[in-house]
């Protein structure tokens, strides 16, 4: 009972108003965070597309890919796909899978 008092007495010195204001600027700094946290997703996914094309190219210009490789370049493609926002490497990810199974031959 005499924790719930002081409880109740610092809410009284510290008042209503400067706890909304703590909340708001609380609240302010987690979009903050938010806006940079998109800001550094957004940089990786563009330097893993780079990567991925690199590598789609020189693979495909080879003319086969390793089992090794292609492990390799779909755990980079499910990293770069978990990011959201595909398209291109999403089609490239099947040619390197043909050309995969095409290498025996």
């Amino acid at each position: 009972m005499s924790e719930l008092r002081n409880i109740v007495n610092a809410m009284a010195l510290i008042g209503i108003p400067s706890l909304f204001a703590l909340a708001c600027y609380f609240v302010k700094a987690c979009t903050r965070f938010s806006k940079k946290i998109d800001t550094l997703m957004n940089a990786v996914q563009k330097q893993m597309r780079r990567e991925l094309t690199q590598d789609y190219h020189r693979y495909m210009d080879a003319g086969m890919i390793d089992d090794d490789d292609l492990d390799m370049w779909e755990a980079s493609y499910q990293a770069y796909h978990s990011l959201g926002a595909n398209g291109v490497i999403d089609s490239r990810r099947e040619d390197l899978i043909r050309l995969n199974s095409t290498k025996g031959r």
